[in-house]
């Protein structure tokens, strides 16, 4: 398979940068889990502009609502779709921010941030959870969930005194690609 993103470099043999209609989930590394998928994440809410609403990765639990049921990666792009839905497409994200996306009638997904891989899942001890894991530039080991209001968010690279989730929440998570 041909692989276009540039995140995808250095990821390996199992690393690549398109797929169709799967959804993500947060898989804890530290505590155990009730599955092997991890819990399911969502785009919750993330603040608004005129014309422009922000969504962020969020545990169902804290924002029980799924209007973009399907993800697709499209050259290294996130994709999120839905009924009802507007266009909507990853955002740039650097070390200790949210993983955000901008929705809006003006915005073309395919030209969203080319930052995304998906990575087999593979472990010579025989641990995989059989699903491949997310990488957001070129790291599938640095993404937590942080409490953001009273929202768990997906954070890459969590930084103590941001103001904007709570740094003593945050705990380690797999984002896993489920099919």
């Amino acid at each position: 398979m041909k692989r276009t993103s540039p995140s995808c470099n250095n990821l390996g043999g199992g690393a690549f940068d398109n797929a169709k209609t799967f959804t993500l989930a947060a898989y804890n590394t530290s505590l155990p889990n009730a599955n092997t998928t991890g819990v399911p994440l969502v785009l919750g809410q993330a603040g608004a502009i005129s014309g422009v609403s922000f969504k962020a990765l969020s545990t169902i639990t804290t924002f029980p609502f799924d209007d973009y049921p399907t993800i697709a990666l499209v050259n290294g792009r996130l994709i999120p779709s839905g009924p009802h839905t507007v266009p909507t497409g990853g955002q740039l994200v650097s070390d200790g921010q949210e993983v955000t996306f901008a929705a809006s009638n003006t915005i073309d997904p395919t030209q969203g941030a080319q930052i995304y891989c998906g990575v087999a899942s593979t472990d010579p001890a025989g641990h995989s959870t059989g699903h491949p894991f997310l990488a957001v530039n070129g790291d599938t080991d640095s993404f937590s969930l942080c409490q953001v209001g009273s929202q768990n968010n997906i954070v890459f690279k969590p930084t103590p005194g941001s103001l904007a989730y709570n740094f003593d929440s945050c705990y380690e998570v797999k984002v896993q690609m489920i099919f």
